[in-house]
């Protein structure tokens, strides 16, 4: 399997989609999020933010550990988001994940409604 076919399908396992609401629009990630996923996340967060949806969302359920340079995506999204006008969300992070996004600046982007950890 040749390079540009693992990415492709490593892209395809890293997320899926979901539109539940016009104005809201979900990303669901899954996996590690690190260095060698960052390219794949953060183009895929990208590509949501052109739509320009009132809120993106980020579901972090499936995220299993997040690394400073998988985090990194995650902040270039939430201030592109910002610059754009489009509220910015991360939602059912794990304890791991949601301890990194505080150690790099992004506690206030997690979602109210999931535990304190």
């Amino acid at each position: 399997m040749s390079p540009a076919e693992r990415l492709r399908l490593r892209s395809r396992d890293l997320l899926r989609r979901l539109r539940p609401h016009p104005e809201l629009l979900v990303v669901r990630l899954k996996g590690d999020l690190d260095a060698g996923a960052a390219k794949d996340t953060s183009r895929v967060l990208r590509a949501a933010l052109r739509e320009e949806p009132k809120v993106l969302e980020v579901d972090m359920s499936r995220v299993a550990h997040l690394s400073p340079d998988g985090a990194l995506p995650l902040f270039l999204a939430a201030r592109g988001a910002r610059g754009q006008g489009t509220r910015f969300r991360v939602t059912h992070a794990e304890a791991q994940v949601r301890a990194m996004m505080r150690q790099m600046g992004l506690e206030r982007y997690l979602s109210r409604e999931d535990p304190a950890g």
